[in-house]
């Protein structure tokens, strides 16, 4: 893997036409003033930019390109940690070395702000740009989840799951009205932000949980008192997962857990579960 300060590459492909494939991803964003973090933006023709926060345009964001080929669409581009912020940066930074080329002006004689700034600043820039470009991966989830079609069975499935009565859904410290559903905790899970968290709660003491954290998530379940609170490790491995570590998930496989979790049945094959020592 390079160095990726402006971002990583994703693809996505659906069988949607282009027209409906904007339609759908503009029917699932959030609007830019919701007061709750989220995959919110604009498309612009053929481009799109999504960001994360709910308060202003930097953290997370998704830059791409929306097309027609053989299968539908296909939807390209890069997504990272305020990557608007970072190309500024680099405008502004080029911009500056071209003036004073320009001007005749470089000389060892520069301020020694100008030259903190490029010797020290600049890498550490660039640097956490790289570290936290995994933060944008719910905005990805996002677009591959808006584009996705399922199939009959998959929805017939759902309708005749019976789903345990008495749960809760906890995002982020507030709690969400309605049933809990796969597809209310599926569009719940993807507004878990870095250092965000979600709950299924069936009482104070009993609950799973996840939180997102450098591009993986960690899970936990409580059936009780402190002796009881217990946290996922990896059981084998999983495509897609082979960059986490061993007590990370992906996207999917949280999706699966919480699934289960919710009809009552068993967990997944690929989750066991260790003591997690929370008393003293």
């Amino acid at each position: 893997m390079g160095f990726q300060p402006f971002g990583y590459r994703f693809e996505i492909t659906s069988n949607l036409p282009p027209k409906a494939a904007k339609a759908a991803i503009r029917s699932k964003k959030a609007g830019i003033f919701d007061p709750k973090d989220g995959a919110r933006g604009w498309i612009a023709g053929p481009f799109i930019c999504l960001w994360f926060s709910a308060f202003d345009r930097y953290g997370p964001m998704l830059f791409g390109l929306i097309s027609a080929d053989s299968f539908g669409t296909r939807v390209h581009g890069r997504a990272g940690s305020d990557l608007n912020g970072v190309l500024m940066f680099t405008l502004i930074t080029a911009g500056v070395v071209v003036m004073m080329i320009t001007d005749g002006a470089i000389s060892a004689t520069q301020p020694l702000a100008f030259v903190l700034v490029f010797l020290i600043g600049a890498p550490l820039i660039y640097w956490f740009a790289h570290k936290d470009r995994k933060d944008a991966d719910p905005l990805v989830h996002f677009l591959r989840k808006a584009l996705a079609q399922p199939d009959a069975r998959s929805r017939s499935t759902a309708a005749t799951r019976k789903l345990r009565k008495g749960l809760r859904l906890v995002l982020n410290g507030d709690y969400l009205e309605g049933p809990v559903t796969d597809e209310g905790t599926e569009a719940a899970l993807m507004r878990v932000g870095n250092r965000g968290f979600l709950i299924i709660e069936s009482a104070p003491q009993n609950y799973l949980q996840t939180a997102l954290h450098d591009g993986g998530y960690v899970l936990e379940v409580r059936k009780g008192g402190p002796s009881q609170h217990y946290k996922a490790e990896r059981y084998g491995r999983a495509a897609g997962s082979a960059a986490l570590a061993d007590d990370a998930f992906t996207f999917e496989e949280i999706c699966e857990t919480m699934s289960a979790y919710i009809a009552g049945a068993d967990m997944p094959r690929f989750v066991k579960w260790r003591p997690l020592e929370t008393h003293a």
